[in-house]
């Protein structure tokens, strides 16, 4: 169904219409509301920036707002898990990582930052795991986050070995 507010109001039918597909999940607030994926994210962009800038609950907000408008979309998710993480909520931020791989389990962002999350846990295999397939699908590094998980990685890895030195003397 085309839908197309712009211009012309929309009539009460057309209205009622859409209310019902999107109280029924059938489309997103984002398209109820005639919002594109290039309008979600130049918004998320301003996000981002706010973001890198320390500007975390502005962020967040943005953030909430992008899931609310469009809850399918993996790296508004992940971005909230980011900012939930910085925000010093690890709980939160991992429900929002594992919604991000929810919807695409090939995102490496969310994959390393649920390992890292599940590191500090002491969840080790699930974070193994995570960080493992972080490093698989990205295994030239070209992304921070697989760097980090190869640093986590190797990091485990050398305390593990330290362990069972000591435990040999």
């Amino acid at each position: 169904m085309e839908k197309n507010w712009v211009g012309d109001a929309p009539s009460a039918e057309q209205q009622s219409e859409w209310a019902a597909l999107l109280a029924s999940g059938q489309i997103t607030l984002a398209e109820y509301t005639g919002l594109s994926r290039k309008d979600l994210y130049v918004i998320a962009q301003q996000a981002y920036q706010l973001l890198n800038s320390g500007k975390l609950e502005e962020a967040r907000d943005i953030y909430l707002g992008l899931v609310a408008a469009d809850p399918y979309d993996s790296v508004f998710h992940c971005h909230l898990g980011s900012v939930l993480l910085r925000l010093g909520n690890p709980d939160e931020a991992l429900k929002e990582f594992d919604a991000a791989l929810q919807y695409n389990i090939a995102n490496v962002d969310a994959l390393a930052a649920r390992g890292e999350i599940r590191l500090t846990q002491g969840n080790l295999k699930e974070a193994v795991a995570d960080l493992r397939k972080a490093i698989e699908l990205d295994p030239e590094g070209k992304r921070n986050s697989t760097r980090r998980a190869r640093a986590a990685l190797l990091s485990l890895k050398e305390v593990l070995e330290k362990q069972q030195t000591e435990e040999k003397i």
